[in-house]
């Protein structure tokens, strides 16, 4: 496989949704993709959709970039992930097709 990439992915409150896309379009960040509720259990306890608010709905984004961008995003999103909640990872990933 060529063109080693990294994958960012980022799972929070779907109420905070929002706040990460308007940071991405602020700093230029494109070609995620994003999956509305998804559920899971974690430090905040279950997050399984229900609920009239969406507080009880989690959300993933999912981001294919080089390691440069990757790191630059992972610092853009942090603060926002350390006020209202979520986490991130960074992994290898490689294109199939591009």
């Amino acid at each position: 496989m060529e063109n080693d990439i990294k994958k960012l992915e980022i799972v929070t409150d779907y109420a905070y949704l929002n706040r990460l896309i308007k940071l991405f379009d602020s700093n230029k960040v494109t070609g995620y993709t994003i999956f509305k509720d998804v559920m899971g259990r974690g430090k905040r306890g279950n997050k399984d959709g229900h609920g009239i608010s969406g507080g009880f709905k989690n959300c993933y984004i999912f981001i294919f970039v080089e390691m440069d961008e990757a790191k630059r995003i992972a610092e853009l999103i942090k603060p926002v992930l350390v006020k209202y909640g979520g986490f991130a990872a960074v992994s290898d990933a490689h294109w199939v097709v591009h």
